[in-house]
């Protein structure tokens, strides 16, 4: 992986972090391979995509060690929590990403998020092949659902999707340094 990272085509490192819904690794193990990713990007001056799932306490744990650090840039991708564990996430200047999950008729507190995480710090995601959005629900998801996650955030933010589009779009190219030219 290491001598791949020079390569124009690698913008991040991840998606790595924790995850206790099924336990497929011990704890310790998934520890250090997060850290052994974030040191990683940090060497290359490349963002973290983190994924955190059953894991807020120990994905916070291991970011503050190293969210003072001048090149970190991570985005929890999937995001599960609520605004409490946003604004924390917030704080050490993560960015949140939303999936399909928003849309679900359950959803109600993952939207209360939503209206609480800044339009600069929102990405936009499918997390294909898995979490269709309601609309699509028993479907394979895929990158083209985007839109009823863009559509999600343009309701509970009172925005037009265009400018959801907008602004998602100019964060993912500012934060994973795309050339646009």
């Amino acid at each position: 992986l290491e001598g791949l990272i020079g390569e124009e085509k690698i913008v991040a490192v991840g998606e790595t972090g924790f995850d206790f819904y099924r336990n497929l690794s011990p704890a310790g193990d998934m520890e250090r391979t997060f850290i052994s990713h974030i040191e990683l990007a940090l060497k290359y001056d490349i963002p973290v995509i983190i994924h955190d799932r059953d894991a807020h306490r120990q994905t916070l744990n291991v970011v503050k060690k190293y969210s003072d650090r001048k090149n970190f840039k991570a985005v929890v991708h999937c995001f599960s929590g609520d605004a409490g564990f946003a604004r924390q996430c917030l704080d050490l200047g993560l960015y949140i990403s939303f999936t399909g999950v928003i849309t679900f008729p359950n959803a109600a507190d993952l939207l209360k998020t939503v209206k609480a995480v800044p339009m600069d710090r929102i990405f936009i995601e499918t997390d294909a092949p898995f979490l269709a959005p309601q609309e699509e629900r028993g479907k394979e998801n895929y990158p083209g659902y985007v839109k009823y996650v863009a559509q999600k955030i343009a309701e509970a933010k009172d925005l037009s999707i265009e400018e959801v589009a907008e602004v998602t779009s100019k964060n993912a190219v500012d934060f994973f340094s795309i050339d646009q030219t």
